[in-house]
């Protein structure tokens, strides 16, 4: 009779490991149009039983988990991709409309280049009829044009700043709300794993909002079990070496109105950047970034930190 059982229990357990293949099969195809999934696979072996401390092979199979077929590496490659076309695609947007503000469209509209050219061809004709009273009227009027062509620019390119500076604030409120959302998520990670339940689902989602985060400046991500076994994850997301996610905490981009301006050209009420637990935070740092990078270029140009005079 016992062998008999054993034969029913190998089949039974070969029929509940082919049943979390199908449950896990239909998830994965139910999830192809998911954004971020990570396809998940069922990990078997061969089970073995002891009969008087003697260990008997062919016992059946058991399901040793599930497991997400997911590579970290590709993650770290992708985010800083990610980051460096977000920065130049931010930079391409606002240099098209700079080139628009200083260019004409076409040779038949005129722009302050255009002008500013006619204008010199009108004052290097005077060396050769400087008392004509025409040329001088003329000279007048190719002049008022420039000046007005200058006004006009002016206008729009402090337009443009105003532009770059409110995504600026936009940009903040957007890099805060995702660290809330991954701090929220890592919760819930934590507390299904803690009861050595699987968080696969969860973790994709928070993949997808690391990627996200990663539009907007260069991300770190770091995760950590703890030392004995005992405890929970901790997760860090780091935004150019200072911490904005710590596990389920969030450390914010807090946006304030500066009091003066850098440059006599530049608008009023020029937003600057701070971390809300006093870590310095640098704008102008060669590996922030993302949009908020190029904004900040955009939006501040040189200020005579290169270029003097």
């Amino acid at each position: 009779m016992g062998a008999t059982f054993q034969g029913l229990d190998i089949a039974k357990s070969g029929m509940m490991a082919y049943n979390a293949s199908m449950q896990t099969a239909a998830h994965n195809l139910a999830n192809v149009g998911t954004k971020g999934y990570s396809r998940q696979v069922v990990k078997t072996a061969a089970q073995t039983r002891h009969v008087s401390s003697i260990k008997v092979e062919g016992s059946g199979v058991y399901v040793q988990g599930i497991v997400r077929e997911h590579n970290d590496y590709y993650d770290v490659k992708y985010c800083k991709s990610n980051a460096t076309y977000y920065k130049y695609n931010t930079h391409s947007y606002f240099l098209n409309d700079v080139q628009k503000v200083l260019y004409a469209k076409d040779e038949k509209q005129a722009g302050i280049t255009t002008s500013f050219d006619e204008f010199c061809k009108r004052l290097t004709g005077t060396s050769t009829d400087a008392g004509s009273e025409t040329r001088r009227k003329e000279i007048v009027s190719y002049a008022e044009t420039f000046s007005g062509f200058v006004q006009e620019t002016a206008t729009n390119l402090k337009s443009l700043q105003e532009e770059a500076n409110e995504k600026i604030k936009t940009t903040v409120e957007q890099i805060n709300a995702i660290a809330e959302k991954i701090a929220s998520l890592t919760k819930q990670i934590n507390t299904l794993e803690a009861y050595r339940n699987p968080a696969h689902d969860l973790r994709d989602q928070r993949n997808v909002l690391i990627d996200q985060l990663s539009e907007y400046c260069n991300v770190e991500v770091k995760e950590k079990e703890p030392a004995d076994g005992v405890g929970l994850n901790q997760y860090y997301v780091y935004v150019d070496g200072a911490i904005l996610v710590d596990t389920q905490e969030v450390n914010k981009m807090q946006v304030t109105e500066l009091d003066t301006t850098k440059s006599i050209n530049d608008i009023s009420g020029l937003y600057q950047v701070s971390w809300t637990d006093g870590t310095p935070f640098y704008p102008y740092s060669a590996t922030l970034g993302g949009e908020l990078q190029a904004l900040f270029q955009v939006r501040d140009g040189n200020n005579a930190t290169t270029l003097k005079g």
